[in-house]
């Protein structure tokens, strides 16, 4: 089963994302803040950090340089979920090089599952098949 830390103040769009990951059988762990995150992922070492950019204590900027400093954690993948554009927060947050960069208002949950499952090498198990 492969690991997921999310990281997301705001408990409205954990739920919107938690469900339809954990249906597609991703252990999601979530942090509300940033410094929890940084304690989460040394501990944890998840497969991915959904990473928002707009959070209290530590910024997901500030979190994404915390990752990609450590050895340990190098291949550790990071998805950029936020509100931040890029024209704001959202360009410091690219120069880290995340893996991957969506805006909530733009970003269901099924394209979210698809990039996480690209990144991850995992394969969707089939549709079934529906009777005629």
């Amino acid at each position: 089963m492969k690991t997921i830390l999310f990281v997301e103040d705001d408990p409205v769009i954990v739920q919107v994302y938690l469900g339809p990951l954990q249906q597609r059988g991703f252990e999601v762990l979530v942090a509300e803040d940033g410094l929890v995150a940084m304690k989460g992922v040394l501990q944890l070492h998840p497969d991915l950090v959904l990473l928002d950019v707009v959070m209290p204590k530590v910024d997901g900027k500030y979190v994404l340089n915390f990752i990609r400093s450590r050895p340990e954690l190098k291949a550790t993948k990071v998805i950029i979920l936020s509100v931040a554009t890029y024209a704001d927060a959202g360009a410091e947050a690219v120069a880290q090089h995340p893996d991957a960069f969506f805006l909530k208002s733009q970003c269901t949950p099924s394209l979210l599952v698809e990039k996480i499952n690209e990144l991850l090498g995992v394969s969707e198990p089939p549709a079934p098949h529906e009777p005629q």
